[in-house]
């Protein structure tokens, strides 16, 4: 347990250190951000299936799976057998599987804040859908703890 808490202090330091390159990953991840925008105002002013609200929360529900997913180990990996620092990685005591878990951890709560951040403009931009997010399947009916403040929009 310790060995962990170290690799991931050691691997969150690292992300931290590039901060303004977090944030850069973090914004080219808002694209759905910026597709809701589009696509709510199309959906004011046209005929579409769903209505602004349902877009976005869709776009928001979009925004947040694609933050949660990103993977970038595989890469990492690749990038270490090429060079050759993979070598180095099995002489160690520690399996260089708990190098790359630490550092995607790291990573993805080094990005958390900007996430936080760019989902609390979502609901001040659009209160209203955000209250009425509906997670339930559609068989189950509308179901929200603001249901009642919700129309229809």
């Amino acid at each position: 347990m310790r060995k962990a808490k170290t690799l991931l202090a050691v691997y969150l330091a690292y992300m931290l250190e590039y901060r303004a390159e977090l944030f850069l990953w973090a914004l080219a991840g808002a694209l759905p951000l910026i597709l809701l925008g589009v696509w709510t105002e199309a959906a004011r002013g046209g005929e579409f299936a769903l209505s602004p609200g349902e877009f976005a929360r869709y776009f928001l529900m979009v925004f947040l799976v694609r933050q949660a997913t990103v993977v970038w180990v595989v890469w990492e990996f690749e990038r270490d057998v090429v060079e050759g620092r993979l070598s180095f990685r099995l002489l160690r005591p520690l399996d260089p599987f708990f190098d790359h878990l630490a550092a995607h951890v790291a990573e993805r709560l080094a990005r958390l804040p900007f996430v936080v951040l760019l989902t609390l403009l979502f609901f001040w931009l659009f209160p209203r859908p955000a209250l009425c997010l509906n997670l339930a399947p559609s068989s189950w009916g509308s179901f929200s703890p603001f249901w009642p403040f919700c129309s229809a929009t």
